[in-house]
């Protein structure tokens, strides 16, 4: 392939085809380039480069992915793509060509064209690309190259969904995540594009998920002789997806070549970075359950008995909680562990009040609180403090940086406009972003910088629990073992207890004490994350830790993986 970048982002020369899983080989070097950026600047408001004097070629038929740390320009790179930078942003430098059109120079109909039948785009949040008042079939049939019953029905099969009428008629909000993720990579598909690109395709999905959304990403690109982009900062997903790999920095690329090379040989001092960063379930010690510092109470900051939740009315209630009871100690992290719609996030909203239970007790800081948020008092409302999956979504998009942290300051805590000035300062430093920025709005963040934010809010209340749901599921390796190490100074420091949602086993095996594994609502298994994880004894526990991805197990089975074609791969060209 010859997806082109040198170690400053400038052109290289080229390299000799490569083969991947599901093909015989790589796109031919005669292959028409589909993407042609070069010398790309993209800056902000204040000038500073977003995207700097970038290079990138993508060949027919190649899969390249672009990695790199929240903020190093991933997103905006797709986004160019798209002709769709966001406000503020502009390009100051540099040609772009899609196609052999230039996607920032078009308006209108012909943008629309290029968005539908060229380019098809799978943004990071599914929930953010599907309309939540339309049903399943209506979302597909609206980019259908041919809208009628069969060809929906065909391109819900594609992609593992079913496509019985019951189905059809259901809305985004009634599918889990995996689904969710399914379907917005179907309708995206139905256009039948040339070019596909994913910008975090399965963040937020289980193990077992992720694993089967890629493999369809892979079989499907192989049928369609798809082009894919490939945005992520998940190394094994990388490795398992692409052909080539390019590492993005500030803006630049700073390595660039055949994934094996890259991920198993990296040259650059910030690719080894990355690779010692990712969380790995071997971190997993049988250590005592963690205490706080100075702190002699024994009063558990949670107590959940008997839990009973679910959701819908009369003959169509699904219960997704049954009998759940745990508790978490001053300075102890409990994780949640089982696949999408074992009912994780369920019970965290029962714990934090925005969903009632059906049944059961939830005691914070050892008295009993009412299960609706809206009769809690303030204080009860402050003992607990969520950091939701979706910083986006959380995050009110009029509000600056500095309103949103300093608000449950005021609300929650009564400081004055002085007192919760200085303290948004303080808590922006502890989550790593610079206090100047808060004159900032969401939309000017990264991801991972919008969860900071997310985390920094919620500590603003002195809360004794913080409910992490999938808190790192949106930022690169290195940002997220920063995250994890804060966390876990925090917890032992104040006394705070964390209940820790995670679909990535190296995290929990990183952070947690103990470890709660769901299934279809009930906890199976439980036990210190050692012990669970070097001896499950039940059945959903052994296929979430068979199908735990890595970075080298997925470099040593690209050799050996079945293509989708039923063609023998061939072995020994990458890297060589």
């Amino acid at each position: 392939m010859s997806a082109l970048f040198d170690a400053h982002g400038g052109p290289a020369a080229p390299a000799p085809p490569l083969s991947r899983p599901g093909r015989a080989s790589g796109a031919p070097p005669t292959a028409p380039e589909l993407i042609s950026v070069t010398g790309l600047t993209v800056a902000d408001p204040h000038g500073r480069p977003v995207l700097d004097d970038l290079h990138l070629t993508v060949r027919a038929g190649q899969h390249v992915g672009v990695v790199g740390e929240s903020g190093s320009g991933k997103t905006t790179l797709a986004l160019a793509l798209l002709g769709a930078l966001r406000p503020g942003l502009r390009a100051a430098a540099g040609a772009i060509r899609v196609a052999g059109r230039d996607p920032l120079a078009l308006r209108g109909r012909e943008l629309r064209r290029l968005r539908r039948d060229t380019v098809g785009y799978l943004p990071q949040d599914p929930a953010a690309a599907l309309t939540p008042t339309m049903r399943v079939g209506a979302l597909v049939s609206e980019l259908a190259a041919a809208r009628t019953p069969r060809h929906i029905a065909r391109t819900l099969r594609s992609v593992g969904l079913p496509d019985d009428p019951g189905f059809l008629r259901r809305f985004p909000h009634e599918l889990s995540g995996g689904q969710q993720q399914r379907l917005a990579l179907g309708r995206v598909l139905a256009a039948e594009p040339d070019v596909l690109v994913l910008d975090e395709p399965t963040t937020g999905l289980d193990v077992v998920t992720q694993r089967l959304v890629l493999d369809e990403v892979a079989r499907l690109a192989a049928e369609r002789d798809l082009t894919l982009l490939f945005i992520t900062h998940d190394l094994p997903a990388a490795a398992r997806l692409t052909d080539r790999l390019a590492v993005l920095r500030a803006g630049r690329v700073v390595e660039e070549g055949p994934v094996a090379s890259v991920l198993g040989r990296p040259r650059a001092a910030y690719t080894r970075e990355l690779l010692r960063a990712v969380p790995d379930i071997g971190e997993a010690t049988d250590r005592p359950v963690a205490t706080a510092d100075g702190v002699a109470e024994a009063v558990p900051v949670l107590k959940v008995s008997g839990l009973r939740a679910g959701h819908g009315r009369g003959s169509r209630r699904v219960v997704t909680s049954q009998d759940v009871s745990f508790h978490i100690d001053p300075g102890e992290c409990v994780a949640l562990l089982g696949g999408s719609g074992t009912g994780k996030t369920t019970l965290a909203r029962c714990v934090t009040g925005h969903h009632a239970p059906d049944a059961g007790v939830i005691e914070l800081a050892g008295a009993a609180v009412p299960g609706p948020l809206r009769v809690r008092t303030l204080d009860q409302r402050r003992l607990v403090q969520l950091v939701a999956q979706d910083a986006n979504g959380s995050l009110n998009p009029r509000r600056t940086v500095g309103a949103t942290v300093a608000r449950p300051l005021r609300v929650l805590r009564g400081l004055d406009r002085r007192a919760a000035a200085e303290e948004t300062e303080r808590l922006l430093d502890l989550v790593g972003l610079d206090p100047q920025w808060a004159g900032r709005l969401p939309r000017t963040l990264s991801g991972g910088q919008r969860q900071r934010v997310a985390l920094a809010r919620a500590l603003a209340a002195e809360p004794r629990l913080l409910l992490c749901d999938e808190v790192t599921s949106s930022l690169d390796v290195r940002i997220q073992a920063d995250i994890l190490a804060l966390l876990d100074g925090l917890r032992t420091r104040l006394g705070l207890g964390l209940l820790l949602i995670s679909h990535d086993l190296g995290v929990i095996a990183r952070m947690a004490d103990r470890v709660l594994v769901l299934d279809e609502g009930r906890v199976c298994e439980e036990g210190p994350v050692a012990e669970v994880f070097t001896a499950p004894r039940h059945r959903r526990t052994r296929a979430l830790l068979d199908a735990v991805p890595s970075v080298q197990g997925e470099l040593a089975g690209r050799a050996h993986r079945a293509p989708a074609s039923g063609r023998p791969a061939v072995a020994g060209v990458e890297g060589t």
